[in-house]
């Protein structure tokens, strides 16, 4: 029997938080006394983003957010990356302060929301204690921080990939499937209303992928048409969403681009 104190919430967020770390392949147990000592905490789209890293772990459940690392230099993620501060033990690095130039001296992870968010807090005293006697959540963790540091030498560090490759890693990793509606016409020839599935990488503005990227606006711009002009991207027809939405039309050919073929 969990030792941790059960957190008052809805049942409803429980089975979600009880999902996300599902996904990472924890044993049932585990994912229960993990559950237990979690809540969900939601965030507006376009809002200022501040995480006390020093008193709880951030799950990235779902949505975009942009990171602030050092002055002038951003970090865009999706889901299932892991905001936390466990450099205090002995079994996971540091994941925020190798990164870190200038650390801010009061221990906040900041940046802002580019769509509506969701994540999962942690205390770290009870996310540190799990660490030292559950070993598949150790694991769990060591695996996330790996995937944020090969994500980080992928796409955010110095490149000599053009500046189309690198915009298109990124939107590939930001890329998920989406709905929209769009008139299509029927067998018989009459238009009507139907629903499509596609991938759309959305919430960067090309302000964000240039401050991400350390290119200029104008560089990503015209990536962005290169990318379009290929098919990689689709363009936009009348009255569709065009301000912070990139459209995948052929994510094998983005992929390709992204590696620098």
């Amino acid at each position: 029997m969990s030792t941790y104190p059960t957190i008052s919430r809805r049942p409803s967020e429980g089975r979600a938080i009880s999902e996300f770390f599902s996904l990472h392949g924890l044993p049932p147990d585990s994912v229960d006394t993990l559950t237990e000592v979690s809540r969900l905490r939601r965030r507006p789209r376009g809002r200022p983003l501040v995480l006390p890293v020093a008193k709880s772990a951030f799950f990235l459940v779902d949505g975009r957010v942009s990171e602030l690392v050092q002055p002038g230099k951003v970090r865009l993620w999706r889901e299932l990356m892991l905001f936390e501060s466990v450099s205090s033990t002995a079994l996971l690095p540091g994941t925020y302060s190798e990164e870190r130039a200038n650390p801010n001296p009061k221990n906040l992870t900041s940046g802002s929301t580019l769509s509506r968010c969701v994540f999962v807090e942690v205390p770290n005293t009870k996310l540190n204690s799990l660490v030292m006697t559950d070993p598949a959540i150790a694991l769990m963790l060591a695996r996330m921080a790996a995937k944020r540091h090969l994500l980080t030498e992928r796409m955010y560090t110095a490149s000599r990939a053009t500046p189309a490759a690198r915009v298109a890693a990124v939107l590939n990793y930001l890329a998920e499937p989406t709905r929209r509606n769009a008139i299509k016409p029927r067998e018989d020839g009459v238009m009507v209303m139907t629903t499509t599935e596609e991938l759309v990488a959305s919430g960067p503005s090309q302000a964000d992928l240039a401050d991400a990227l350390c290119l200029g606006r104008a560089t990503v711009e015209k990536a962005i048409a290169e990318l379009r002009q290929v098919k990689a991207l689709r363009s936009f027809g009348p009255g569709e969403r065009a301000n912070r939405c990139y459209p995948i039309e052929d994510r094998d050919l983005l992929r390709q681009i992204a590696v620098g073929g």
